[in-house]
């Protein structure tokens, strides 16, 4: 029963499981198994066929990044969170609407099920914002 893809709206902030994985440093497995996720709905996990710990890729028009999928029971449908952090700041636009912060709350997204795609590391991913800078 594995679909395409899914369109959701998008949502970000920070979550507990960070903060604590923060503690130990922002390079840690800790922290990258806190971030490197996207919360969803059951019927968007049903619809893409995965389970948690499935890797997911999510598109927006500003970028891409590939994260373990996690379900949320919590979330609405059509609904998608991924914690504040280096792998959803991929995903971002520079637009602030002249208030200086990005849109955290409300960006439109494609998400597709990939199994064979791997999360990069942190060190990695930070290598990889180096390498679109220069």
């Amino acid at each position: 029963m594995s679909g395409g893809s899914v369109r959701v709206l998008l949502t970000s902030g920070r979550t507990l499981g960070q903060g604590r994985a923060m503690e130990k440093g922002k390079m840690t497995d800790d922290y990258q198994k806190a971030v490197a996720v996207c919360e969803l709905d059951t019927a968007s996990m049903e619809s893409l066929g995965i389970k948690n710990g499935d890797p997911i890729t999510i598109q927006t028009e500003h970028g891409q990044t590939v994260v373990w999928a996690k379900h949320n029971k919590n979330l609405e449908p059509g609904v998608a969170f991924v914690p504040a952090g280096p792998y959803f700041n991929l995903l971002l636009g520079s637009y602030t609407q002249s208030t200086g912060m990005p849109g955290f709350k409300s960006l439109s997204a494609s998400i597709t099920s990939t199994p064979d795609a791997s999360i990069l590391s942190l060190v990695d991913l930070s290598a990889s914002y180096k390498e679109v800078r220069e």
